[in-house]
């Protein structure tokens, strides 16, 4: 009598957990994703840097309730510097460097950063193929920090080679905020789940450098950046089976 109540109660549990699958139920989710983004800066980063390819990684946790939480770092790059004038004291009258040979030579600047924060949101499945899609709509706090990569060939123009470079790639840092809104996409039946949309960041930054070159000094200037662009991610649920497609909690 007791086995043949133990085999039925493992029975039931298993058609309920069945039951429970993406296709009709709001389920407890964690999951990983990866991905990429392109922005425009604004504000004060406007004034520095063009646009911005972004690439990153997070780890998400949607709750039965369709609250959503989530831990994210992203890589940032581009390749459009607008304030080459900082290195106006180290150059000629046509903007060329002057090596130790007392030759002229050329050099490319890329704009280098990251945001991470802690993420929180809700997801509204008022649209999509189950309750574990829809609209989703994320804020965030965190940091933002970026600087300006030099690069020349060689080392034959010194105020440009190791620690002296310091002084020209003005990295700043500060608090900074960001909100998204797009939509969520975990497929009933197939293994295609994503998120896209629109992303937006503020940041609160200063220049942490203690001396720069081209000021000859600090600049203590509260600076107010913002990033606006859109943003495509691939989900990684970690607790899907991938024999049928059921979910587990």
């Amino acid at each position: 009598m007791k086995r043949f109540i133990l085999i039925l109660m493992i029975t039931t549990c298993g058609w309920v957990a069945k039951a429970q699958t993406v296709a009709d139920t709001s389920l407890l989710l964690n999951m990983f994703s990866f991905h990429v983004s392109g922005h425009l800066p604004g504000g004060d980063l406007a004034q520095r840097y063009g646009m911005n390819l972004g690439v990153g990684g997070s780890y998400m946790l949607k709750l039965q309730s369709q609250w959503m939480f989530s831990a994210e770092f992203s890589f940032f790059s581009g390749n459009d510097f607008k304030e080459e004038n900082i290195f106006n004291i180290i150059t000629d009258d046509r903007g060329s460097f002057i090596n130790i040979y007392g030759e002229t030579g050329e050099a490319a600047f890329y704009e280098r950063g990251f945001y991470a924060g802690l993420k929180a949101g809700r997801l509204f499945p008022i649209f999509g193929p189950n309750p574990n899609s829809g609209l989703m709509i994320m804020g965030s706090a965190g940091l933002l920090q970026y600087k300006t990569l030099i690069h020349h060939d060689g080392e034959a123009v010194p105020l440009l080679t190791g620690d002296y470079t310091n002084g020209f790639d003005h990295l700043s840092n500060g608090f900074a905020t960001s909100q998204f809104i797009g939509y969520m996409h975990l497929d009933s039946h197939e293994p295609i789940n994503f998120y896209a949309g629109f992303e937006f960041h503020q940041g609160w930054t200063k220049n942490r450098r203690d001396y720069n070159f081209d000021i000859k000094g600090p600049d203590d200037t509260q600076r107010k950046d913002f990033l606006f662009g859109i943003k495509f991610g691939w989900i990684f649920p970690i607790n899907k089976r991938t024999s049928n497609i059921h979910y587990y909690y």
